[in-house]
Order: structure tokens, then sequence, then C-alpha cells
């Protein structure tokens, strides 16, 4: 199996739902001048319909005022259906297992220890880093030759580098090095693992979910269930603690929802000082296309422009386009009357199609580039 074909095949579920095909298998063909055709789809429906699919919840905790999944196996669920939360000592997918293992060559009894995001991002910049030298390297060479001081040696380490460029230049895959297991643990590391053995203690990373991430999993699809319980109506009440029209969650998640349920995977955008990235399948496919500002059009909160311009740039640089977001949101009067309604799911849907949403996409203008 390829490398893209094993990424599709393990990120295949857009949503941390399960299918009666995932769980009964698909369906078997139906060929319409066949009867024995018929008469299996006709068992395997009737066999399915009364039979339907076990729901299995995702437990988050909520403490210290995040929401925070502990379970290795609803992590890897969550971050394989829809790439849903961040690893609190990763960059993105929560990986510290998996490097902690290979860096300190640890027995690995449930075989995770594969490559992570980590590692291969480390080897591509040490690549990058060689393919720079050796290509400064190349242009002083060429700069000789131009000159008529390149002497027959040089010549020689000339070919071979100008081979070695052309052969980094079509290369489709980063070759991971095998990390150098360190002959001492130190006495961090020692803590990490059982006493006497090889073996990992446990795994101190959690995935930590945002509010609007949680929400959307808990009111949307129904597929987490908070620790320790609550009622659906104190829930909301903890996301909004000061109700009101232009709440900061309430309009974030307005425009989480939107596109999620356009089919984008939404992430994070702080790390290019926005506040959402969309993604067309998922960060582990493609980089980001979008970049979201949301901005509300209550007059005592504008937007200043030089602040949208200096966002625009840093967009820009990473090659995405900027979208802005105006969110119309209610007046206070219908907000008072449909918050009293949003003890249930009919409640706050009805609550959230009250906002409105515009997109704008902003393109720095670059007169160097549009000259006649």
């Amino acid at each position: 199996m390829s490398k893209s074909t094993s990424k599709s095949h393990l990120y295949r579920n857009p949503l941390p739902l399960l299918l009666s095909s995932d769980h009964y298998g698909p369906a078997p063909n139906l060929i319409p001048h066949n009867p024995l055709s018929w008469v299996v789809f006709g068992w395997w429906y009737v066999s399915t319909i009364c039979k339907p699919v076990p729901h299995q919840a995702v437990q988050v905790v909520y403490e210290d005022h995040q929401f925070k999944v502990y379970d290795d196996v609803d992590i890897a669920r969550l971050w394989q259906s829809g790439f849903f939360g961040k690893g609190t000592l990763s960059r993105s997918d929560p990986s510290w297992k998996v490097r902690t293992i290979r860096r300190l060559g640890l027995n690995d009894p449930d075989g995770v220890a594969g490559f992570s995001s980590e590692d291969v991002t480390k080897q591509r910049r040490e690549e990058r880093r060689r393919f720079k030298h050796e290509r400064a390297r190349v242009q002083q060479l060429e700069l000789a030759k131009r000159q008529g001081m390149l002497s027959e040696q040089d010549n020689d380490e000339l070919v071979e580098l100008q081979e070695k460029l052309k052969a980094w230049r079509h290369q489709a895959t980063v070759a991971v090095e095998t990390p150098v297991v360190p002959a001492e643990l130190r006495p961090e590391d020692e803590a990490l693992l059982e006493p006497g053995t090889r073996n990992l203690k446990a795994n101190i990373e959690y995935l930590q979910l945002q509010p609007v991430e949680f929400f959307f999993l808990y009111f949307a699809l129904g597929a987490v269930q908070l620790s320790p319980p609550r009622s659906f109506a104190d829930t909301v009440n903890a996301l909004v603690p000061t109700p009101s029209a232009s709440s900061t969650f309430l309009v974030e998640y307005a425009v989480y929802h939107h596109y999620r349920s356009l089919g984008w995977c939404v992430r994070s955008g702080i790390k290019f000082g926005c506040d959402m990235l969309l993604y067309k399948r998922g960060p582990p496919f493609s980089h980001a296309e979008f970049a979201i500002k949301i901005c509300t059009t209550e007059p005592a909160k504008p937007e200043e422009w030089s602040n949208i311009s200096a966002l625009a740039r840093v967009v820009g640089g990473v090659k995405k386009t900027l979208v802005l977001v105006y969110v119309d949101v209610p007046n206070e009067a219908g907000f008072r009357d449909q918050w009293h309604n949003v003890d249930s799911t009919e409640g706050v849907l009805q609550l959230i199609n009250s906002y409105k949403i515009t997109e704008i996409l902003y393109k720095r203008w670059v007169p160097s580039r549009t000259r006649d």
C-alpha cells in the first residue's frame, strides 16, 4: 500500500461518527436481473435495520476551564476522523508517545512507534539546509568556471553536485533517519518508565479541544460525553457565562459551524494571527488554503485597516487567501427571546441560525505584479 493510499485509508472518515457500513461492512451488490442478489441484499438489510449501530461517545473531561481527552483510543478517533483538538506536547497531532518510544528505544507492545509529523518536519528542514549549502557551492563553482579558473578536480565536483541537486529536486519522499538511542537515560526520562523495564509507564499527553470544537461535537454531532455529567442547559451556560448577542463564543461558533457544515476542516489560526484556517481535507494532506478573520458589524468594534493590512501581509507570505467573515448578530431583544430556549438542541439551532455570515476575499495589491 502506497503512502498516499494508506493516509487516505487512515483518515477516511471526515467526522467521528460510526456508520453502519463501518460496523457491519458494506452492502452487498444488488443486480436487478439476479434474484439471488435480491435475497442476499434483503437479508443484509433486515439484519442491519434491526440492529442499530452502537453509539460510542468520546469521554471529554472538563477541568481547569479546558476540555481534555485522555483515552488513547478516543484521542486517535477524534484526530483521525476530522482532525479535532491538539496534542498538548506536540505540534498538532498527539505524537508524544510515538516520539518518546523512538527517542529512547523503548519496548513497543502496542506497535505505535512509527514516524511522527515532527520527525518528518525535522528531517525535511535538515535536507533543505543541506540543499541550500550544496546549491551555494554549485554557484561558486559555476562562477569560477565562467572566469576560466576551474580546475579539473573542481569540474568533477561541479558535475557531481549538479546531479545531486537534480536528484533532490525530483525526490518525492523524505527519508527519516532512525534516532540514536542514548546509552544512559536522564533522570526525567527514567521517571517515565516502569521500574526495571523498558516500558513506558503512561502517556502523559492529552488532547485539548477548543470550546467551539467541543460544542460542535457535543451539540451538532452528539459524539462526545462530558465528564462530570451536566445537563445541556448547564453546558451552554458554562460556555456563555454572560449571554449577549455579540458573545465571542457564539460568534466564533456560528462561523465554525458554518464551515464545518460545508465540509471544510477547520483549525485554529493563531499561528498566523487569524481566527481560523480552512483545510480541504486536513493537515496531513495539504496546507490550509484560506485564513479566516472574523469581523462583527457592530459600530462599537470597528476593524482597523492597519491590522487587516498587516494580517494580509502575513497570510500572503505563507501562500494563503485571507477571508474576512462579517457576522451580522441579532438584536438584543430578539436574542433574549431566543436565549430562553437554549435548554434544547432545537433552541440552540434556532439561535445559531439567527447569525448571518457574509464572506469577502481580501487580496493585497502588489504594484510590481500588476504592471502593464
